[in-house]
């Protein structure tokens, strides 16, 4: 499982962010943070999708954006204070889906 986090000043730049977090399956738990189950093959592509984020021409100096892992062994350790998203099964890596 991983959380990412971001601060964006520029609005278009924070969409694109937004985007490619989607289209990694990452489900947004709030505003600016997303949180998911990833392929390990996937997190280094995710790392430098990102990191070429911040090489863009819009991207200000305060611009952040924060990756934390979670490891199986924190899952469980894990609080939510208020409503739980709906999509947590999925956001926990504890429901799969089959598209056909």
């Amino acid at each position: 499982m991983i959380l990412i986090s971001y601060d964006i000043e520029d609005d278009r730049l924070r969409l694109k962010i937004s985007k490619r977090l989607h289209f990694y399956g990452l489900h947004r738990i709030q505003y600016s943070v997303f949180m998911g189950t990833l392929a390990n093959k996937d997190v280094p592509k995710l790392k430098t999708d990102l990191m070429a984020f911040s090489q863009q021409k819009a991207w200000a100096p305060q611009d952040t954006i924060l990756i934390l892992p979670v490891h199986d062994r924190m899952k469980n350790a894990i609080e939510i204070l208020g409503q739980t998203p709906p999509t947590w099964p999925e956001i926990a890596g504890e429901l799969h889906t089959l598209m056909l």
